[in-house]
């Protein structure tokens, strides 16, 4: 048979074979059944349609945060890990599949040998084989494997969706972590120079014999604490530069947060939507959903692997010895394995990937009702930090004017010292509490936004 007779055949039995391979034992796929809210209790009565970019953090309208984002997006490494993550699972996707394509091999030698007998001088002889063999997939068991892999493939792909809305509301969260703390750094600051001012009231006062020196060491000691509390305030600061450096994938020295204007974030108004669309807009679910995919897909390459596998092959062979021509050989054959008795380890692959499904299942619907409640808790987080900054900013506002009023007061003898000391702390107390709960607005946001998925058309 010649070569070009020998591919024809080939190419033939291929063809029927790929006719064969149509059977699948995947069983149908649905979707967990599980009840799905109508609504959220926390959203806004006001609530509409509302169409938001994907590049989420541009809400709160700042330009230092969008660089910091660029940055982060481009350099991190826990993103870069995820993408490697992604190309391990295509080349597992593409060595999975290589399962339903035939396999060519060829092979090739040459030899020249001489004698001693001056008759035959030297002798040139050769040869080649090629080979074409081809798995049967009567039964689907390689179409289940090749579902799997590319259902893990997807999964790995919402893995790396998954870790990029993690770094993002990191890098969100920490850098308005680091506008909080320069906040309350400047709140302490602005306190203890008031604090120090009174202090030299009283000192004078004191040194006149104007009053006790109970008043004098009670003044030193809160203005020592309030100087107690700067350093704890500048390390956290410190402590989370240090965190959005490494989000930035840079080095924490010298790493600094430049930030020429000054004006306050805006705290965007967020519309949520339905909760049924959770489903498409979550990585983490979708992720989920790929895993109880592949697992489905499992069940079916371990039911295949009941039934009896068929190889087909191909081969063609060709010798030669210079002066003597050439010779051909070729051969097409079949063969079967048929499972007897396999010791439980069939029965057991399919018990296997069967209860595999299950613990997925509840996987995905664990992940589903967290989401709902992630997005109820912010929801509700925000609402009830909005109120709550609202209220201390009217504490803040009347703290001071309290503050201005014991010290005229003070001066002019009305009152003792311990109502200007209560004053000073009061004061203190609510702008620190007020700037810890308009950090927590803001936290609030970005949980929400991060909780419906990031960018989305609601």
């Amino acid at each position: 048979m010649t070569t070009s007779r020998f591919l024809r055949s080939s190419v033939s039995m291929l063809a029927l074979a790929s006719m064969l391979s149509a059977c699948t034992m995947i069983p149908d796929y649905e979707r967990p059944a599980m009840e799905i809210p109508a609504g959220y209790s926390g959203a806004p009565g006001n609530a509409t349609d509302a169409t938001v970019s994907a590049e989420w953090w541009t809400e709160f309208n700042d330009p230092t945060l969008q660089a910091l984002m660029t940055q982060a997006l481009a350099n991190n490494l826990d993103i870069a890990a995820a993408l490697a993550r992604i190309d391990q699972a295509q080349g597992s996707l593409r060595a999975t599949n290589s399962s339903l394509l035939p396999q060519v091999d060829a092979s090739g030698s040459t030899s020249r040998s001489e004698s001693s007998n001056s008759t035959s001088g030297t002798t040139k002889s050769g040869g080649g084989d090629i080979s074409i063999s081809y798995a049967l997939d009567l039964w689907g068991e390689y179409r289940s494997q090749s579902e799997a892999s590319e259902q893990t493939y997807r999964a790995t792909q919402f893995d790396h969706d998954a870790t990029v809305l993690l770094i993002q509301s990191s890098v969100a969260s920490t850098y308005f972590n680091v506008l909080s703390f320069r906040e309350r750094l400047a709140i302490s600051q602005e306190s203890l120079a008031a604090a120090q001012e009174t202090l030299k009231l009283v000192q004078s006062r004191f040194d006149y014999g104007a009053i006790s020196a109970l008043d004098l060491v009670q003044q030193k000691a809160n203005v020592a604490s309030i100087e107690a509390g700067i350093p704890s305030l500048e390390d956290q600061l410190k402590a989370n530069l240090n965190a959005l450096a490494i989000l930035l994938g840079r080095a924490p020295e010298g790493f600094a947060v430049d930030r020429p204007d000054a004006t306050a974030p805006t705290l965007p108004v967020i519309a949520a939507g339905q909760p049924s669309s959770l489903l498409e807009r979550r990585p983490d679910i979708q992720r989920a959903e790929a895993q109880l995919l592949a697992a489905n897909a499992d069940i079916g390459a371990a039911r295949a692997a009941f039934f009896p596998s068929i190889n087909l092959s191909a081969s063609q062979s060709v010798d030669w010895i210079a002066g003597l021509g050439t010779s051909n050989a070729t051969s097409i054959a079949a063969s079967l394995l048929a499972p007897i008795f396999s010791g439980g380890s069939l029965e057991g692959g399919l018990q296997s990937a069967n209860a595999r499904k299950v613990e997925l299942a509840a996987n995905y619907k664990k992940a589903v009702l967290t989401s709902f409640a992630e997005v109820e808790n912010a929801m509700s987080s925000a609402d009830a930090n909005a109120r709550r900054e609202a209220a201390l900013a009217v504490a803040a506002a009347e703290s001071r004017k309290a503050y201005d009023l014991s010290q005229a007061s003070y001066k002019a003898g009305a009152i003792d010292f311990t109502s200007v000391l209560e004053a000073q702390r009061t004061w203190l107390s609510a702008r620190d509490s007020q700037a810890q709960a308009r950090l927590a607005e803001y936290t609030a946001a970005v949980n929400l936004f991060i909780a419906l998925g990031g960018g989305w058309k609601s």
